[in-house]
């Protein structure tokens, strides 16, 4: 296989190195990819273990033995890397094209960031609720980190499930932000209207052909590993979406 930057003329970047530019233009500004999240997590988490350990003063012996497994607190990052992904690349985009960088290495690059970032984040929270379950839930048997009862799930399958769900997140962010920079307010405004009324004409029909049942039984015949594996795809079809809205959007 041929090098990325094999085929250049001297002095010219390879696609290797201008996709690590675009990368390297994400992080000039860290504040909102790399310290806000974390900051934002663990205040949220010393917020819950504040309520943790009063309602555990108050209640005493009374307490039910599971009464804080399932918090899903932590969850809240999955929506918020949706809005970091439309800030980036709000922020970006102007610039990366005045660096000559075409929209494909922009909108690779910036893929190739939001799978680093979707790495990083879920290393740090599967590692957290390793501590938590080494911890017996902080002490109070309070589950932050392993949300929704998952604390007896493998580490592992944590970490896949955090993978693949911040890498959704992300790329339906780059939906989000390539409507925005393409049709500003109304284009957003149109698609969130759009997507509303295609989900609830979705429920209607579901409801009338009868088809919840099943739905049901997707989501119970399952496993845990197998639900997580089927978002891929839906990530691949937001991936190519941004895409190809992005081709045409200016600065």
């Amino acid at each position: 296989m041929t090098a990325l930057t094999s085929d250049a003329p001297h002095g010219t970047p390879g696609l290797g190195e201008r996709l690590w530019d675009v990368v390297r233009l994400h992080t000039t500004n860290p504040w909102t990819t790399l310290i806000l999240p974390p900051l934002i997590t663990l205040g949220i988490f010393g917020l819950n273990y504040a309520i943790w350990a009063l309602v555990s003063r108050a209640a005493g012996a009374e307490l039910e033995s599971d009464a804080f497994a399932n918090n899903g607190g932590v969850l809240w990052i999955l929506v918020y890397m949706m809005v970091t992904a439309i800030q980036a690349m709000s922020d970006t985009f102007r610039f990366a094209l005045g660096m000559s960088v075409t929209r494909r290495e922009y909108y690779l690059g910036t893929s190739l960031y939001f799978a680093i970032l979707s790495v990083i984040y879920a290393t740090g929270l599967t590692v957290f609720g390793w501590i938590e379950q080494l911890t017996a839930g902080w002490g109070l048997g309070g589950y932050f980190f392993a949300p929704f009862g998952t604390a007896d799930q493998s580490l592992g399958l944590r970490a896949y499930a955090f993978f693949v769900l911040l890498l959704m997140f992300f790329f339906l962010g780059t939906v989000f932000a390539s409507v925005w920079m393409r049709w500003k307010v109304n284009g957003l405004l149109t698609m969130l209207f759009t997507i509303a009324v295609a989900l609830i004409g979705l429920a209607w029909w579901l409801t009338d052909v009868g088809l919840w049942g099943s739905v049901g039984d997707f989501f119970t015949g399952n496993s845990p590993l197998g639900l997580l594996t089927w978002t891929l795809p839906f990530t691949a079809a937001t991936a190519l979406a941004g895409f190809g809205l992005l081709r045409r959007a200016t600065p």
